[in-house]
């Protein structure tokens, strides 16, 4: 890993990108904390991004997503907040500021392919009106703007995927 004063890193990029998956390997391997942003949601607001959805509506959820992002203390910690985050000008000021931000790209066929049929079961936000591919059209440019790196994990295994973070984290 390089020298870097921010001590911590950001996963972000499209729900099915591996952000958890990936994110817990990488705090695995520096000796660091992880925190799941869903898992957060569910422990402090006591529903899932699903329940908030459907009983609460999308302003509530982003609003939950910002506040618990805001809210975060971070030092040597990997970060994986939903794949809305992007739309939260405030969050994503905190992360460029006080951590590394790393895109999870994938195109989106492997995306399609990864969150498969229950796509529906996951509380991705604007999937009603827009549809996944809409939504990868509207934010995968905002996520390679708001990276300080992007890792393109197509056809690399989860370990090279983590290899390239710790190089250029």
């Amino acid at each position: 890993m390089r020298t870097n004063t921010k001590q911590s890193i950001t996963l972000i990029g499209m729900p099915g990108s591996g952000k958890s998956t990936i994110g817990r390997l990488v705090a695995r391997r520096l000796n660091w904390n992880f925190v799941d942003l869903d898992d957060v949601i569910k422990e402090k607001d006591g529903k899932s991004h699903a329940e908030i959805l459907e009983f609460d509506g999308e302003k509530t959820l982003l609003a939950r997503e910002e506040a618990h992002t805001l809210g975060l203390v971070f030092s040597n910690l990997v970060f994986s907040p939903g794949g809305s985050i992007i739309y939260s000008p405030k969050a994503m000021e905190k992360l460029r500021s006080e951590t590394r931000v790393i895109y999870l790209a994938l195109p989106l066929p492997e995306i399609k392919k990864r969150l498969g049929k229950k796509i529906n079961d996951r509380g991705i936000v604007g999937l009603a009106k827009k549809g996944i591919e809409g939504l990868f059209k509207e934010r995968a440019p905002q996520y390679k703007a708001a990276a300080h790196h992007t890792v393109d994990c197509l056809n690399l295994r989860k370990q090279e995927i983590v290899k390239r973070i710790l190089q250029d984290a």
